[in-house]
């Protein structure tokens, strides 16, 4: 995984390091039972909340009851099926690839979004995928709730199984083919190799658009 290859490529230090709040996380995990009915390559996503002291410097301030929850280094707002939690990067990135989406966003946007996607913390996971609901969230509504509608970004729901919803690489479709999100880097999708600046929009292309012979 990302953080068990850490020691040796320093991979996961090297995405800490460039990640700030507000910032998508989208991950795969090759082992993970999940990949047999969630669609495409890339079947997780994230939000990274930042660290206390990245939220200070934002000027973001979490409702108290979240700010206690949100301790470093739980530092990432996250839905799996127990539920929506705000819990470590070291858990976040303990897969086998990962890409991460920059909202393009002025700094009191991205503080109305990280606000808001705080106040779904605690919720139960939507096993059903039903997003005319807010009771329940998977993963991808986390980032759906805190930024839709803020600011530039606008995402467009697609149906899947029947119902409305947002996928993870419906979320990467937005990035690249908008200007809405910067692709700050990718790993895992070519090999060991860690790709970051220009060519990592193109590499995240083809991470998910090639034909599955080419991956």
């Amino acid at each position: 995984s990302v953080s068990q290859k850490a020691g040796e490529y320093g991979i996961r230090q090297r995405v800490e390091s460039l990640l700030q709040p507000g910032d998508v996380i989208i991950t795969r995990h090759d082992d993970a039972l999940s990949n047999w009915f969630l669609p495409g390559f890339w079947p997780h996503g994230a939000l990274y909340m930042g660290t206390e002291q990245q939220r200070r410097d934002l000027g973001l301030r979490l409702e108290p009851n979240h700010s206690q929850k949100a301790l470093d280094p739980f530092s990432v707002l996250e839905a799996k099926k127990d539920g929506v939690l705000f819990r470590p990067l070291t858990e976040t990135l303990h897969v086998d690839a990962c890409t991460v989406l920059r909202p393009r966003m002025e700094d009191h946007e991205r503080a109305e979004g990280l606000s808001r996607a705080a106040t779904h913390e605690g919720k139960l996971y939507d096993f059903s995928f039903d997003f005319t609901r807010a009771d329940r969230l998977v993963c991808t509504e986390v980032v759906y709730r805190a930024f839709h509608g803020v600011g530039p970004i606008h995402f467009g729901l697609r149906r899947h199984a029947g119902r409305l919803g947002l996928s993870p690489e419906d979320v990467l479709d937005t990035a690249v083919d908008s200007d809405l999100f910067d692709v700050c880097c990718v790993y895992g999708v070519e090999g060991n190799n860690w790709i970051e600046g220009p060519n990592a929009r193109g590499a995240l292309i083809d991470s998910y658009r090639a034909a599955p012979a080419a991956r």
